[in-house]
């Protein structure tokens, strides 16, 4: 996870300029705040520079973004002052940062191995009130691939983890997350490969 932090570390400059331009997840995003009513609590799980939680909060939430990434969260809150921004690793996350109402995951879980999603699935269903929402943008498809990335000539690899909703529903159902619909993609997003899916938490 080292190797990933330091690639967005050096990287969120760069993915900030082209982000916060890009509007394509802004049918995403309507799509899932359709399911609450005004203004609810959402956790920007792997919110990076802010540039979602900047539409999230534009479309009336209130929205907490999470990051590992120093350099990414120093530029969220500098662009986002309407917004709160913790610098945290996901499994650090704990019941001090509140409940949400639901929780956007765009791209996020992509670095998360298969056998370490059980232990991130158990924490944020203590994240989310019940009857809430989250959203989980993924590559689609099954094991991992590596990417390559060039930064400042600094030479990255990553692993990008890929799923199947086959493989995420019995890993979510014993933390009372149940599939409720796929989410909204944009056509050009879909050909690349990624997939939106919606779950519900339900305890009883």
């Amino acid at each position: 996870m080292n190797q990933i932090r330091e690639f967005y570390d050096s990287a969120a400059k760069e993915i900030a300029e082209k982000w916060y331009p890009n509007e394509i997840l802004i049918p995403t995003i309507r799509d899932f705040l359709s399911n609450f009513e005004s203004k609810p609590r959402i956790l920007d799980l792997g919110c990076g520079p802010g540039h979602e939680s900047m539409r999230l909060s534009s479309l009336g939430a209130e929205v907490v973004g999470v990051d590992f990434s120093r350099e990414s969260i120093k530029i969220a809150r500098e662009r986002n002052p309407n917004c709160i921004f913790i610098l945290k690793n996901y499994f650090d996350l704990d019941e001090k940062i509140g409940l949400f109402d639901g929780i956007f995951s765009s791209g996020s879980i992509i670095h998360v191995s298969h056998k370490k999603l059980p232990k991130l699935f158990d924490i944020l269903s203590h994240l989310v009130r019940d009857e809430g929402f989250l959203e989980l943008i993924i590559q689609k498809g099954k094991g991992q691939r590596i990417k390559k990335d060039t930064i400042k000539n600094e030479k990255f690899e990553r692993i990008i983890y890929l799923f199947t909703l086959r493989e995420l529903e019995p890993l979510l159902r014993p933390f009372s997350f149940h599939f409720y619909r796929k989410g909204y993609l944009e056509k050009q997003l879909l050909e690349k490969n990624w997939r939106s899916y919606i779950f519900y938490k339900k305890t009883k």
